[in-house]
């Protein structure tokens, strides 16, 4: 992943979608990539200067990388109001406008959930025995 810090903090942010709002409507693949996106920016953080702290939630936009696009996080610190944009692909206009730029390698997130009860079929020996698990077994409040 590609992370920049640009030289001018981006102030109108017209056209971005609010993180939370795109991960409401976004794939599992596409929140695998928000979470590694986030990640590199903490990893990123001794090259391009990031403190840990965001002015406000990130936001989500699209470069055009044909024939499809790309995502980019953009991250603004709440100090001077620094700004931070995170992408998979390599973008030669942001490095005109960076002052600090480095690549990390995306961490390895699966983009799948874990499995719930539902998800996990009855033992055979249970229906032979006619044996039903307890799932209210747990102490309230548990």
């Amino acid at each position: 992943m590609f992370v920049y810090r640009l030289t001018e903090p981006i102030d109108l942010f017209d056209g971005l979608t609010p993180l939370p709002n795109w991960l409401a409507s976004t794939s599992a693949c596409n929140i695998r990539w928000a979470l590694q996106a986030i990640l590199a920016l903490a990893d990123a953080t001794p090259d391009i200067g990031w403190h840990g702290d965001m002015r406000h939630l990130p936001s989500v936009g699209a470069l055009p990388t044909p024939p499809e696009t790309t995502p980019f996080l953009v991250v603004k610190q709440d100090n001077n109001g620094t700004t931070f944009i995170v992408t998979t692909s390599s973008t030669p206009w942001l490095h005109e406008r960076a002052n600090a730029c480095t690549q990390v390698e995306p961490r390895p997130i699966g983009a799948w959930t874990h499995p719930t009860t539902d998800d996990i079929p009855q033992l055979d020996f249970m229906h032979a025995t006619g044996e039903q698990p307890d799932l209210n077994s747990h102490e309230p409040g548990f």
